[in-house]
């Protein structure tokens, strides 16, 4: 079995590309930051400069664990996706589902394992300079020195097996659950927007939502406050990035209208693709969601803590400053990976269509258009449902914090429209830039790989 899997993941590298780096990343920033604290717990600067540090660098730990999880997520969603009819012939030839499972599931944890050591390498040879960026800028206090940490190495390449094992075993359960004749055809045609399993963990996730924010409103305090809030939007996300399928097709109508009136035929035509395919779009979508959400919570929070603490010395808010860069790096660069990598693989997916409508008379530039408008879908898609989330969090939080404010704490909205604007970028271009390199390889050629 061990072999079959190595074998296999040499051939279809270029699905699990995305995992592998996502994995690298995780692994890398875990590593690191779980040997920066391993190198301040031998300091003993004191307990409350360890607590500090662990404060800080666990709220990065978790937020960019929390990206990495989703996105591998994600991309681990598309594979089975591609590999219906590969599963539909295995089961036919008496193939079993627990074989099955076990060999894309082992997959996708060597890929991880691959991903997480050479992360884990990486993170061990940062320390040193990260060390000392951080006590330079007052993050750290003087002391910790850098070594290797074998508890580091351990937390970081672990880390990445734990994220992508129950993910891919949830992404292979919708495949493994439908008939080898349903499993051939779904490949062509999406039957069921939303699983019933997908609709379950959603349902759960928002009482699991409810649940955080009635415990944290038993609590006083403005950072109780904003925590509790912040606990909201963390597990709103997740609802959110489940029920996406089910924007898809509201958002590709109302699109088709100004679709139909600026480019009649490649308007409609990306309006169908989209409504027709709305878990393809949906995990197109999902890092946009992630993105713009994760970046937002961040932003209104801590400009919402700065409002609340008005007795900020300088010193204090150069560390507020240099805590929100360390926060925001890594997720932004998560995040931005995570879009381009979702989108590459799921248009790379479409090479096959791409050529049929070549091949029918659609030219490069029509499709190209088509394309565009698909962007225009999967942006729209992605930032609504993030918009819902974030108007969600904001309201509780202004209920929450009202008591603890004598003004109404000014949100960065310059900072958020860039935001915003960067995903919507990020989305254009992830669905573009793969749609040209697909569009350069012969229909015939296209067709030929495809199958």
């Amino acid at each position: 079995m061990l072999a079959l899997v190595l074998a296999s993941v040499r051939t279809r590298l270029w699905q699990y590309a995305g995992v592998l780096l996502v994995s690298f990343m995780s692994a890398g920033l875990l590593t690191l930051l779980a040997s920066v604290l391993d190198s301040v717990h031998r300091a003993d600067p004191g307990h409350g400069a360890e607590r500090a540090a662990q404060s800080l660098l666990g709220l990065v730990g978790g937020t960019s664990g929390f990206a990495a999880m989703l996105l591998v997520a994600n991309t681990l969603v598309l594979v089975p996706q591609q590999r219906r009819v590969e599963i539909g012939t295995l089961r036919v030839v008496g193939a079993t589902a627990s074989q099955i499972r076990a060999h894309i599931v082992g997959e996708a944890a060597v890929v991880a394992l691959l991903g997480g050591t050479a992360g884990g390498a990486v993170g061990s040879v940062a320390l040193g300079p990260a060390l000392r960026w951080l006590i330079g800028n007052g993050v750290l206090p003087a002391g910790p020195q850098a070594a290797f940490s074998p508890l580091g190495f351990a937390v970081g390449v672990l880390s990445t097996v734990v994220i992508a094992v129950p993910a891919a075993l949830a992404a292979v359960r919708g495949p493994l659950r439908t008939s080898p004749i349903e499993a051939v055809r779904d490949a062509a045609v999406e039957r069921r927007t939303l699983p019933v399993g997908r609709v379950l963990a959603a349902l759960a996730t928002l009482a699991l939502a409810w649940a955080a924010w009635d415990r944290y409103g038993r609590k006083s305090g403005a950072h109780e406050a904003v925590n509790g809030a912040m606990a909201l939007c963390l597990t709103l996300l997740i609802a959110a990035w489940l029920l996406l399928p089910l924007v898809v097709r509201p958002v590709a109508l109302l699109s088709a209208l100004p679709g139909r009136l600026l480019s009649r035929c490649t308007g409609r035509l990306a309006a169908a693709n989209s409504a027709a395919a709305g878990r393809r779009v949906a995990a197109m979508a999902g890092p946009v969601l992630l993105a713009a959400g994760l970046s937002t919570m961040l932003l209104c929070g801590n400009a919402v803590s700065q409002a609340v603490d008005t007795t900020q010395t300088a010193l204090q808010q150069h560390n507020n400053a240099v805590g929100m860069r360390i926060l925001m790096t890594p997720l932004l660069v998560y995040t931005a990976l995570g879009i381009l990598n979702t989108l590459l693989l799921a248009t790379r997916q479409r090479r096959k269509e791409f050529a049929a409508l070549r091949l029918a008379g659609g030219t490069k530039a029509q499709l190209l258009r088509m394309l565009g408008w698909e962007s225009v879908v999967v942006v729209l898609s992605g930032l609504l449902m993030a918009g819902l989330v974030i108007t969600a969090f904001l309201a509780g939080l202004s209920v929450r914090i009202a008591p603890y404010l004598t003004a109404p704490a000014p949100l960065p909205w310059g900072t958020l429209a860039q935001v915003a604007a960067g995903c919507a970028g990020l989305g254009v271009l992830g669905v573009l830039v793969p749609g040209v390199l697909v569009l350069r390889v012969r229909p015939v050629r296209a067709i030929r790989s495809a199958e």
